[in-house]
């Protein structure tokens, strides 16, 4: 590796007690160990901040909001306000990282200097059990055909956040509580907006968790109806082309269709 740059990892934490002990392990048994830790508690009414004050490493560090925001724009935001690294990561506090993911991605980003890169990800149960690959790549690679790359960000989020490793910026997630699990969908295409190059590197090196609660959401067309808010307050802001727009709202609107008939 030419130059190792220091890493800034920000969690966001929320009554992640039966995970978060996981997730700190698998950070610090990373093959690459130039990094610091920012968790940002969201006010958690459970054990969390005790487990993570049991952990005696002075790179993790311990933020404690004093209300809770309703979701991770906020936290994250705080720890990129507070983050010392040449570079960021986004993990939270139920995900796992795989031991060689920083080396692997630091490797990558100075080979083809990018501005981000995310990776694949293996999708794991509650108890830590393979389930499947991530899907976030199958839209991606149809509507590849039909759009040009740089424009797929308009109609879906083919970028897990906890999977990616990019150079600091000053960009920040949008904090509307109308955007609660789409805020960083937002945030790439704040990225993609401000001309960041973004590369997909195909190694699955991430075990992203996924609930049996958010399994259950998505029978419902919400996670669509707030898709359409927040392509039409990019509009509003001139921050999609209007066929883009247009398309994109059809796209959403005919999933809303499909749910509801």
């Amino acid at each position: 590796m030419k130059n190792e740059p220091f890493v800034s990892i920000i969690t966001p934490m929320y009554n992640a007690e039966k995970y978060i002990a996981q997730t700190i392990d698998s950070v610090i048994k990373q093959t690459y160990q130039k990094w610091e830790m920012i968790i940002v508690d969201n006010c958690s009414t459970d054990n969390s901040r005790i487990i993570v004050n049991q952990i005696s490493d002075d790179r993790i560090k311990l933020i404690e909001l004093e209300y809770n925001s309703g979701g991770p724009a906020r936290p994250r935001n705080i720890g990129l306000d507070n983050a010392q690294g040449e570079f960021i990561a986004f993990l939270d506090a139920d995900d796992v990282w795989l031991p060689e993911k920083l080396e692997k991605q630091i490797k990558f980003i100075q080979k083809d200097d990018v501005d981000i890169v995310h990776t694949l990800a293996n999708v794991v149960d509650d108890k830590g059990n393979y389930m499947m690959t991530f899907k976030n790549q199958r839209i991606f690679n149809i509507l590849k055909f039909i759009i040009s790359k740089d424009n797929i960000l308009f109609y879906t989020n083919n970028i897990n956040i906890n999977s990616v490793l990019m150079k600091k910026n000053n960009i920040r997630f949008d904090e509307d509580v109308n955007l609660i699990t789409l805020e960083d969908w937002r945030y790439w295409i704040d990225c993609k907006n401000s001309n960041l190059s973004i590369n997909l590197c195909k190694e699955v090196l991430i075990n992203y968790r996924v609930h049996i609660a958010s399994i259950s959401s998505r029978s419902t067309d919400a996670g669509y109806r707030k898709a359409i808010y927040m392509l039409s307050k990019l509009f509003l802001r001139k921050e999609i082309p209007l066929r883009h727009y247009l398309f994109s709202n059809l796209f959403y609107i005919l999933k809303i269709l499909r749910k509801n008939v």
